[in-house]
């Protein structure tokens, strides 16, 4: 994983700080520094592995409740030393479509799974993910109309997350969080899978190969075989 990292990296220093489609994953650049990479996997293929890697799919099968799904997301998030990078208070379900024509809520609890797998040591001063406990039982609220966070949360209580390398969390559409800046003097990168019922996304996300169908029997089966 950190040697695909290093991979996109090198690949990034060719695209002139401009976000482009490039060997099939979308490189998007914000404050003149890489943040993420869009479907990774298609430049990094040992990333697709990951995203179907069945320690991730089994528990996304079961929080699903279905054998199939839909994954939408392969994406390393760069946090380099300098770079500001950080992200809001928000809810993946914005993300999705929710509320529009791009999202149906399948199951009825959301019909989504995020996935975040550190590459590196994420500790307090490297931009760690905050959440908010039981913020997922608020249903899809659409924050970026909410001027006011705090009149809906009390973001005081937000849980930090500290993870060594390989750690994984998995997390619901609804649930709030956000992170801070990495203001230490190492890189904090993160692979991120994201999961959907089948039937629930209506959209084309960046990247060659983006939303293919994984089946959870297929993947036993070729694991067997």
């Amino acid at each position: 994983m950190i040697q695909a990292t290093e991979g996109l990296l090198k690949s990034s220093k060719k695209l002139n700080l401009t976000s482009q489609l490039y060997n099939g994953s979308q490189f998007v650049f914000e404050n003149q520094a890489l943040h993420r990479v869009v479907w990774a996997g298609a430049h990094e293929q040992n990333l697709l592995d990951f995203g179907s890697d069945l320690r991730i799919v089994e528990p996304v099968s079961e929080l699903l409740g279905s054998k199939e799904m839909d994954q939408l997301i392969n994406q390393i998030h760069f946090k380099m030393p300098g770079d500001d990078i950080e992200f809001e208070w928000h809810q993946d379900s914005q993300h999705r479509g929710y509320g529009t024509a791009d999202w149906s809520d399948v199951n009825g609890t959301g019909s989504y799974v995020q996935t975040l797998i550190a590459i590196d040591e994420v500790t307090a001063d490297k931009g760690p993910v905050k959440f908010i406990a039981g913020s997922n039982k608020l249903n899809h609220l659409g924050l970026n109309n909410i001027a006011d966070i705090s009149s809906v949360v009390d973001i005081e209580t937000a849980e930090t997350l500290l993870m060594q390398p390989g750690d994984i969390v998995l997390f619901h559409p609804y649930v709030i969080h956000a992170s801070t800046k990495n203001i230490s003097s190492t890189p904090r990168r993160v692979l991120i899978n994201g999961y959907s019922y089948p039937g629930a996304n209506h959209k084309k996300y960046p990247g060659e190969g983006s939303g293919r169908r994984l089946s959870l029997d297929q993947l036993k089966n070729k694991k067997t075989a």
